[in-house]
């Protein structure tokens, strides 16, 4: 563990405390060298979604160093935990001091993008049997149909992810 913390700083957590708020910029990457992080959307909020567990050399929060944007989801310890902190101008002499890290960070995001193109056809399929219960003689304008296929369409060949959206519409 002594080389792992060369281009970054650790930093203990106590259970319960919160890392980072979703759409909070936060610059920084994470690992958990000890412990445990959960990663929730609508923290403490009435539709709170626990995207998942965190434990022992996982990564999280390098989407959001790698883009400057807001982060996607909020992350706290569910356990007295030790994490190491990363920013972007330590990132380059973290890989160099810790090669096998690369490929932990990279299943880290792909674990992001699965996520989200699960949940994507997820919202997709309750969209279709939703517009399948509105009674045809509702059903005015056909346009709408091939607007939400478009949309989808557009999501996921620009790679945006929702809460991005709802960033870039609240600005």
């Amino acid at each position: 563990m002594d080389n792992e913390t060369k281009g970054g700083n650790m930093r203990k957590v106590h259970n319960g405390e919160v890392i980072f708020r979703e759409n909070e910029v936060n610059p920084y990457m994470y690992k958990v060298l000890k412990g445990k992080v959960a990663l929730y959307v609508n923290y403490e909020e009435e539709q709170e979604n626990i995207l998942g567990i965190l434990g022992t050399d996982r990564f999280f929060g390098e989407i959001s160093m790698l883009t400057g944007k807001p982060q996607v989801y909020t992350a706290v310890a569910i356990e007295d935990s030790l994490i190491l902190k990363v920013g972007e101008t330590q990132l380059e002499q973290f890989l160099i001091d810790n090669r096998g890290n690369t490929l932990g960070i990279m299943k880290s995001m792909a674990q992001i993008i699965l996520t989200q193109n699960v949940n994507i056809s997820l919202l997709m399929e309750d969209i279709r049997e939703i517009l399948k219960q509105i009674p045809e003689e509702v059903k005015t304008d056909s346009r709408i149909e091939m607007t939400i296929r478009q949309y989808q369409l557009k999501y996921m060949a620009n790679g945006v992810s929702a809460a991005e959206l709802m960033v870039n519409k609240k600005a």
